[in-house]
């Protein structure tokens, strides 16, 4: 008796809905949304497509992270569905099955023309069973399950700027950054995820800490007056480069009229 399989995909947390097709190839290259996770759907230079994990997926015990390509063959068919494999995993211990389950996929959409992609499943227990997603809606083989992911975004292959992923200090009408401690904060990119990140002053690395965001500390307390320059550089899952600096010159302590000490 084959041991149970877990295959972690998240259900989304939405009843089905009646399905019409949804035309066009190249609506599958986007961002979807598994209750809470979020898997972006690529154009690769064969052809095919592959899904890659840029937020955490869960199902029960086993988590697809941020980076996994837990779709890839993925491939356009006659009829507008899509075949291709999907990364399973052990129930008892949550690792990998080094053979991919078949899998079928289909861009529907919602009669308010709201768009989503229908996704159904086999084992690889399973490895002769090809499901399929009829334009209806209506699915076959596929002992998986299927599940429905809501729609985030368009793919976007734009590189953000620095400004759109980092909160940095201003200067001020004083031109100079009186305030010499302060906290970079780095959000994730619309339909992307920060996969690493490096900040530093003057060409020194700073430490980052991470929580439910990046933050590095940014401390120029004792140093002498003088400009400093603050670079940050990224790169996120889908392999997009960020990077930018921003100058600051610090201020000096002014004193009091007559000898009076620092204020």
């Amino acid at each position: 008796m084959p041991s149970r399989i877990a295959f972690c995909v998240l259900f989304a947390a939405f009843l089905l809905a009646p399905a019409a097709t949804a035309s066009g190839a190249a609506d599958l290259e986007a961002v979807w949304s598994f209750n809470g996770g979020q898997v972006a759907v690529q154009a690769q230079g064969d052809g095919s497509f592959t899904g890659t994990v840029i937020r955490e997926t869960r199902l029960a015990n086993c988590p697809h992270p941020s980076g996994e390509q837990m779709w890839i063959g993925v491939r356009a068919q006659p009829d507008g569905q899509y075949f291709g494999g999907h990364q399973w995993y052990r129930d008892a211990d949550c690792s990998q099955i080094p053979v991919r389950g078949k899998t079928a996929y289909r861009v529907l959409a919602r009669p308010d023309g709201a768009r989503f992609l229908r996704v159904c499943f086999s084992p690889p227990e399973q490895p002769e069973t090809q499901p399929t997603i009829a334009p209806d809606g209506s699915s076959a083989n596929a002992p998986g399950g299927c599940s429905d992911s809501d729609l985030v975004a368009p793919l976007s292959t734009k590189r953000p700027g620095v400004d759109a992923i980092a909160t940095l200090p201003k200067q001020g009408r004083r031109k100079c950054l009186s305030k010499r401690s302060f906290r970079i904060r780095l959000k994730e990119p619309s339909g992307d995820a920060l996969s690493t990140a490096a900040v530093f002053v003057n060409g020194k690395r700073v430490a980052i800490r991470r929580g439910d965001r990046i933050t590095a500390p940014i401390n120029l307390r004792g140093l002498p007056k003088g400009r400093y320059t603050v670079k940050i550089t990224a790169k996120t899952v889908l392999g997009k480069t960020i990077s930018g600096s921003r100058r600051y010159r610090t201020c000096t302590k002014r004193r009091r009229v007559g000898g009076g000490g620092p204020v």
